[in-house]
């Protein structure tokens, strides 16, 4: 059977992927495909256990060392030739990788510092006299990698950009960091033997045009990405075939052990809609269910995971499907679905919940609010500066300039409190906070990750960062039906502190909310460095 097979492979090699499995198990009787053994591993549940990461790895259930917490380690701090220093995390990444021949996709959750990985990487790749190519998907993290590169290559290596009006290749330069949507369309091949492909946020590059920037011709390849998997098989159509799958993972509980990123509370803070404000949401929510299930019964959309569902529906609603019927049912579903999300937004429940918390985002090192549209982020901007707050709103609309303007003032502590939508989720590079606000949170596992990591940068008094997601009771965003719940499972084990206050609570106890937020020191403790250098590591 082939649960005694898997058992016997995790018997002799614990801690496998079912990526790993299927090579494992390949060229036997039945040579089982990753589905096949991701249904056995879960419908046996109390034989086999996982970590729960990204993409979990698998131990039989007797096992002792199913990783759920990390030991620290001693390593010391010590300066290389080169003049840096790895945490002792990024040590062990970076041998995983190179174990795996150069090849291989490391998953940190944000604010770890996987930017430094592909800085070893190609310091390493560049002394064996090959060329380095990294890609990353917006301009912001193309200034980020190229200041990055000036400051730990020093002035011997000729770092080009592509993208922006920049069209260096690797014909000129030793290095090139390239946008994604330049790099899919240009030829930017290595000219001398061997090469490096670095690609950042690499989760964003499965999709039929993006994967055009994934040349084959590179020998060593790294993937970087805080929530490598997807929902849908672009993973394991382009990503896993070109990379070699994930050979490192860094979840919150080893970055916590390891002083690499902030220790941290939550609170959950519900509100309650207006009798109106529940009759519309249970009426859109009421068509949504009929419209979805027609879609699932009459035109054969798949209705799990939700991504994959959505994704259909809206393939359905452009009319990219061609099927006159299913596209109608498909925009009614979108045009009711986006009715009800912005009235979840915009509920003026929100807003005063907001207010009350004012007291908490004032006492902050700087604060974040995310929001579900542009005009919400004006609105709390504006609602936090009646308050007395130093507030201001950051979107995609705003020129670029005026964007760089802002999160100036608000990195020099002139703004304390910044309001966005998604532009601040991934590709930004945003000054460090202490205190998020979720007014409208996301189904995203891989947007909520993102909004966490933007303040579980390290403090240097060793305060904790604070995380609070503000919710309408009894709807898709309570967490009491299920909202978030693999994001809540994967950060509720590892906080220091978490709260679910109601919406009576909210009302009648405001202090009591505000001072779960307040600043407040964690355990003092020293980053963990490891004697790392790339001549060491690679």
């Amino acid at each position: 059977m082939l649960t005694d097979e898997l058992a016997t492979v995790l018997a002799a090699t614990p801690g496998l992927t079912t990526a790993e499995l299927v090579e494992c198990l390949a060229g036997g009787v039945a040579s089982p495909t990753e589905r096949q053994i991701t249904l056995a591993l879960y419908a046996h549940h109390g034989r086999f256990r996982c970590d729960r990461g990204s993409i979990p790895r698998w131990w039989l259930a007797g096992a002792s060392a199913v990783p759920q917490a990390h030991a620290r380690s001693d390593a010391a701090t010590v300066e290389p030739a080169d003049g840096l220093a790895l945490y002792a995390w990024q040590a062990e990444a970076l041998r995983a990788w190179t174990r795996r021949g150069g090849r291989g996709v490391i998953e940190a959750v944000t604010g770890t510092g996987k930017t430094m990985l592909g800085i070893v990487a190609t310091l390493d790749e560049l002394r064996r006299r090959g060329q380095v190519l990294v890609l990353v998907p917006t301009l912001e993290l193309q200034q980020q990698w190229v200041a990055e590169m000036a400051r730990h290559l020093g002035a011997g290596p000729r770092v080009g950009r592509l993208g922006n009006g920049s069209a260096d290749t690797l014909v000129s330069h030793d290095v090139v960091v390239a946008v994604v949507n330049s790099a899919r369309s240009i030829d930017v091949r290595p000219t001398r033997a061997g090469g490096l492909l670095v690609a950042d946020e690499c989760h964003r590059y499965a999709t039929d045009v993006n994967r055009l920037a994934l040349d084959g011709r590179f020998v060593h390849r790294l993937g970087l990405s805080a929530t490598y998997a997807r929902d849908d098989d672009g993973t394991e159509t382009w990503l896993d075939p070109y990379f070699g799958g994930s050979c490192f993972r860094m979840g919150y509980r080893r970055a916590i052990d390891d002083a690499v990123t902030a220790r941290f509370t939550v609170a959950l803070i519900g509100v309650r809609f207006a009798a109106e404000e529940q009759e519309a949401y249970d009426v859109l929510s009421k068509l949504m269910s009929q419209l979805r299930a027609r879609l699932v019964e009459r035109h054969g959309v798949d209705p799990d995971p939700f991504d994959t569902f959505l994704r259909a529906v809206n393939r359905l609603a452009d009319g990219i499907d061609g099927d006159p019927e299913a596209s109608g049912v498909a925009r009614r579903y979108r045009a009711a679905m986006l009715d009800r999300r912005r009235l979840l937004g915009a509920t003026p429940a929100k807003q005063d919940a907001l207010i009350r918390l004012a007291p908490a985002m004032d006492q902050a090192d700087r604060s974040l609010v995310f929001t579900h549209s542009i005009m919400a982020s004006e609105r709390a901007a504006s609602t936090l500066s009646a308050a007395g707050l130093i507030s201001a709103a950051v979107h995609s609309e705003l020129p670029r300039r005026r964007r760089q303007e802002v999160l100036a003032r608000f990195a020099s502590g002139e703004v304390g409190v910044l309001c966005a939508p998604r532009v601040l989720d991934e590709g930004v590079d945003v000054p460090a906070a202490d205190l998020a606000v979720i007014v409208s949170a996301s189904r995203s596992r891989r947007q909520m990750v993102q909004r966490m990591g933007r303040v579980l940068r390290r403090k240097p008094d060793g305060r904790r960062a604070r995380f609070a997601v503000i919710f309408v009771e009894g709807t898709v965003e309570d967490p009491a039906r299920g909202a978030h719940e693999v994001f809540l499972d994967e950060i509720l084990g590892v906080a220091d502190d978490a709260r679910r206050f109601s919406a009576d609570d909210a009302v009648t106890r405001p202090a009591s909310v505000c001072s779960s937020l307040a600043p407040s020191a964690g355990p003092t403790t020293s980053p963990l460095l490891a004697p790392a250098g790339p001549s060491a590591l690679l």
